[in-house]
């Protein structure tokens, strides 16, 4: 059973005091690149995903042991007690619940009424099947911004044409703005540049024409960016 984790107020410096959830790893696709990888034996090991290594994942250890945290539906609960105005991250860790890869739709539904009108940001690694975008588009017109995270340019350009939102992981000496292999304009997260945190930025919390970037981070950043350098 998928367990959850409520933040009231986070202590991130990147976004700022926040509202937000971690989910437990059962949550996160094998679809995503940086789930695993292979060693020289050919062994699986966890992949250069941020929260898999330094301290968030000693935090994702603890959801996953179910030492912190409660079922999916009770944690977020949490999310209506909030002011509107409060900025919600969905998922610091985890992904959607699902099976075998198809997004749950009552639970994606319930996230979604849990969080209201809140301004809130979201990514997913769950790949955009029918089904997957039927779920998808529902939580859209309820008022719902859905971010579809890439694991390069070529999967950037593939998932913007399903209408959604992008974000892509890029080398850690990425411009400010680049391009896709057709020509879709990324843009840099601001908050890796500038002075400026989530809670105040909040780009990835709407509609937007352009992708955003988002430069390989965390302890694996070296091998993650050596891996996406011309792709």
């Amino acid at each position: 059973m998928t367990n959850a984790h409520y933040t009231a107020r986070s202590s991130n410096d990147k976004t700022g005091s926040v509202a937000g959830t971690t989910i437990s790893s059962d949550s996160c696709p094998d679809s995503c690149a940086l789930k695993y990888r292979i060693d020289a034996a050919g062994n699986r090991k966890a992949g250069p995903c941020y929260a898999k290594h330094g301290p968030i994942s000693w935090h994702w250890n603890k959801v996953d042991s179910g030492a912190r945290g409660d079922n999916y539906r009770d944690t977020l609960d949490n999310l209506r007690k909030l002011p509107r105005s409060r900025l919600i991250r969905h998922k610091f860790a985890g992904d959607d619940p699902h099976d075998d890869g198809a997004v749950i739709e009552s639970d994606y539904l319930y996230k979604v009424e849990c969080t209201g009108r809140n301004p809130h940001i979201d990514y997913t690694h769950h790949e955009p099947t029918p089904h997957n975008l039927a779920v998808w588009k529902a939580g859209r017109a309820r008022g719902f911004v859905q971010n579809l995270s890439a694991d390069n340019l070529v999967d950037a350009d593939a998932k913007y044409s399903t209408g959604f939102p992008v974000t892509v992981v890029l080398p850690m000496d990425a411009p400010k703005v680049s391009y896709t292999p057709h020509g879709r304009k990324i843009v840099a997260c601001p908050a890796e540049s500038a002075n400026i945190q989530c809670v105040d930025c909040k780009l990835c919390a709407s509609e937007r024409p352009y992708i955003i970037g988002f430069r390989a981070h965390g302890t694996m950043k070296k091998s993650l960016s050596v891996s996406l350098s011309g792709v």
